[in-house]
């Protein structure tokens, strides 16, 4: 069983991540040159639940695409990267529901750079249920 790390490898706060409902990342669990691994609070207690087919709730794929981008931007953020993060091109895979029964969802990415943009493959986990695989490009554009 799992017990959510209670500090995270990144202050949050102080990046540059979307806030409150938008803000999809609740920690990073582990950072290297080419990888990171983050998770998402939800044990049915996560805003979504109440308002995606409330009789029938599911975690939105759209969220998980968000968290994936969110989590590339926190790499990128994790090396030294600073600016306005734009993803470029995102796909997915989905393959198993997530549901208010599901306590956290695990994102484990490797994640590659070319100058300004960072490349990266993100798988997401339900306990041991994969959920998805999304492939995603991240622009970090100069701060104005």
């Amino acid at each position: 069983m799992h017990v959510a790390t209670a500090v995270s490898l990144i202050d949050i706060d102080s990046t540059f991540l979307p806030v409150a409902q938008m803000r999809q990342i609740s920690r990073v669990t582990e950072l290297s040159t080419g990888a990171i691994a983050g998770e998402v609070d939800l044990g049915g207690n996560h805003w979504v639940f109440d308002q995606h087919f409330p009789t029938d709730p599911i975690f939105p794929g759209t969220l998980m695409l968000e968290a994936a981008g969110q989590l590339v931007a926190l790499w990128a953020w994790g090396n030294g990267q600073r600016g306005r993060p734009r993803l470029v091109r995102i796909g997915a895979e989905f393959r198993s529901p997530v549901s208010p029964a599901d306590p956290f969802l695990t994102l484990r990415g490797t994640v590659k750079r070319r100058r300004n943009l960072c490349f990266g493959d993100i798988v997401l986990q339900a306990g041991e249920r994969e959920v998805a695989k999304v492939s995603a490009v991240l622009a970090v554009l100069d701060a104005c």
